[in-house]
């Protein structure tokens, strides 16, 4: 809003479109960074966030790490190992049912087969708003409207497939007669050229209407880390965004991820010269019906828990302003993961965020304060 930023202040008003119109007079181009920025959960056009939605887009076209050499499930193998090697303990296939709540304060967990864990301390739920709002906390120790804000949360707008193909080579893309460089790419988007097509398809998804042109993102990360596969082969993953899990039955749902492998072959057969079923070893189709088996992703299977491109859902307003500073109404209660701020997606940020304010009530060291800085 600083009129000396250099930046168009309506652009906090407008939608993602309006503001890459604004900028760039391509419609392919617009097209692709709509689609870029659709792949965080951004709606092309919903208003009052058309300079984050913009932003993002051109963020995730610039050069950026892969993760970790060797796939990104090394994150989580380090993290546990930290996690043990600082006397941490972890109990796999324990569900929690209920978490102890008296007089106010969360004094442990109860497990589905009846078992209860005292808490020394605290008690931190890296769980969806609603598993923790309405089964592990109760309605009873929440106000009403806390459970109507809970409840009314929006999470249909990022329903996606992930497919991960195993291929015994990288595709050759025909659009490398003109630009050798694409065959090296890391991301690809294969998108309408016309920006409004991704509109119709949005709106189409919230209708139950699972769309039929592909809107596709391609993700090659064995290029530039070739230890994820043997030697000279691909792994490929494609993304398009569908309807929520709920808008289909179980049936419906495993007719399409056959029809879905079918037309990314489709579509690729097009743009490529050496993409067939002769050429696929394998793939693993993932859908919002698959993800709903972990229950806190259920019933829709949005992949970021709750849906990032709402402006009411973003920062620090996730999931809703009464606890998205990480503390609940219940004392020694703390809730973190991807339903907290500042968005939904597998990072750092929202347990470290929680830390921050757990070691600010109980005393505990903070590193950032050594080193001088405020992260």
């Amino acid at each position: 809003m600083d009129p000396n930023s250099g930046l168009d202040p309506s652009w906090l008003w407008k939608t993602p479109l309006e503001v890459l119109r604004d900028i760039y007079e391509s419609d392919a181009l617009i097209s692709m960074l709509l689609r870029n920025s659709q792949s965080w959960g951004y709606p092309p056009d919903i208003r009052g966030w058309g300079f984050f939605g913009a932003l993002w887009a051109q963020i995730t076209t610039t050069g950026r790490t892969i993760g970790v050499i060797g796939g990104t499930h090394n994150l989580a193998h380090a993290a546990v190992k930290v996690f043990l090697m600082n006397g941490g303990k972890i109990f796999t296939r324990h569900e929690v049912e209920r978490i102890i709540i008296e007089n106010g304060k969360a004094k442990g967990v109860i497990l589905a087969d009846g078992t209860q864990i005292e808490a020394k301390k605290l008690v931190v739920s890296a769980l969806d708003p609603y598993t923790l709002c309405f089964r592990l906390i109760g309605k009873e120790h929440l106000s009403q409207q806390v459970l109507r804000r809970i409840e009314s949360l929006e999470n249909r707008y990022t329903c996606i497939t992930w497919y991960f193909w195993s291929l015994p080579e990288h595709l050759e893309f025909t659009s490398a007669k003109i630009n050798p460089d694409i065959n090296q790419a890391t991301n690809i988007v294969i998108v309408d050229k016309d920006p409004e097509a991704q509109v119709r398809q949005q709106h189409m998804r919230r209708l139950g209407i699972m769309p039929h042109d592909l809107q596709l993102q391609y993700s090659n990360h064995s290029l530039p880390d070739p230890t994820r596969v043997p030697d000279g082969k691909s792994i490929i993953m494609t993304e398009q965004f569908v309807v929520a899990a709920d808008m289909m039955s179980e049936a419906e749902w495993l007719e399409y991820k056959k029809t879905h492998a079918e037309d990314i072959m489709s579509l690729w057969s097009k743009h490529t010269t050496n993409m067939s079923w002769d050429n696929v070893i394998g793939y693993i189709p993932l859908t919002p019906y698959d993800h709903c088996r972990l229950p806190n992703m259920a019933p829709t299977g949005n992949w970021a828990i709750i849906d990032n491109g709402i402006p009411s859902q973003w920062g620090r307003n996730r999931p809703v302003p009464e606890l998205a500073n990480y503390k609940t109404p219940v004392e020694n209660l703390y809730a973190t993961g991807s339903g907290w701020p500042p968005l939904g997606i597998a990072a750092s940020w929202n347990g470290y965020n929680c830390y921050k304010v757990i070691a600010q009530d109980f005393g505990l060291r903070k590193p950032w304060e050594e080193k001088g800085r405020p992260w």
